[in-house]
């Protein structure tokens, strides 16, 4: 099992991270799909009560660890503000693999609109992936091992490439373009008619296309905001609202929070725009 000392000794590839909380990259052939393996060891201190995870559109799998209790669940298509803080603060340990948008469905071959802000214990949804990863965890000494061990599980998991292959370029396209685009024009490059392009996102991502780049564009105005941009005018000219009060009102309704309050408290609030 790891330990926080674990986190001094790391040696491998790393995204970000600090003494309680390491940020991974996954095997080159995952990382269309898997934007990074998350290994934190939480406490009050770095993790308050009020911890939200704004929404990413993308899902996560959570291993826990509590008093040597391991378990595991699945958070779905992540559309809202979740509050995380008052239970992963408790946590020993803290392990997440923290999907892409559109992500897990090479995994876990679901219809995702079916997943969407839900969590289910991963047992029931795939006691094998459960059991490997109870098995990797407790047996890993070192984060070095971990990692590899994931990614081995992952690799020999892949699963329907061409299908999500030839549909990905209709959501990059979105993600690329920071949401900024006409829902009537965007999957034409890609000779998907409207109600096919509907029916491959809520199969593959769980989401219309709509919904995905309101999330998207959200983000990109929170993304700007937190490097630096002061003057909400200037983020709405760079996202493309209407006005000011719209980039307001569409920022809260996604996000749950005004660009004001989140701007005052950005440390409560995790958005890992990786996975977007």
């Amino acid at each position: 099992m790891l330990f926080r000392e674990s986190i001094k000794t790391y040696k491998g590839s790393l995204l970000s991270g600090d003494k309680n909380c390491l940020y991974i990259p996954p095997h080159e052939m995952l990382q269309p799909f898997i934007a990074n393996y998350t290994i934190s060891f939480p406490s009050p201190q770095n993790m308050p009560d009020e911890y939200t995870i704004l929404p990413t559109a993308s899902s996560t799998i959570v291993i826990t660890v509590n008093s040597g209790e391991i378990n595991g669940s699945l958070r779905g298509v992540n559309t809202k503000a979740l509050n995380v803080g008052n239970h992963i603060n408790k946590l020993n340990l803290l392990l997440l693999i923290e999907f892409h948008t559109g992500g897990l469905y090479p995994f876990l071959s679901v219809e995702q609109s079916e997943l969407v802000d839900a969590s289910f214990a991963l047992n029931e949804l795939d006691k094998k992936l459960m059991k490997t990863l109870k098995f990797e965890l407790e047996k890993s000494s070192m984060i070095e091992t971990l990692v590899e061990a994931l990614d081995k599980i992952f690799i020999s998991r892949l699963m329907n490439l061409k299908t999500m292959f030839d549909f990905s370029p209709v959501m990059r396209n979105i993600i690329k373009r920071h949401g900024i685009v006409n829902m009537n024009d965007a999957s034409l490059p890609f000779f998907y008619s409207e109600r096919q392009t509907r029916r491959l996102f809520l199969r593959y991502v769980g989401i219309n296309p709509k919904k995905l780049t309101r999330i998207v564009r959200a983000n990109y105005a929170l993304r700007l905001i937190k490097n630096g941009k002061d003057s909400f005018l200037d983020v709405t000219e760079e996202t493309g609202y209407f006005d000011q009060p719209h980039f307001i009102h569409e920022f809260k309704m996604i996000h749950g929070i005004t660009p004001q309050e989140y701007k005052q408290k950005m440390s409560v609030f995790y958005n890992d725009n990786t996975k977007m």
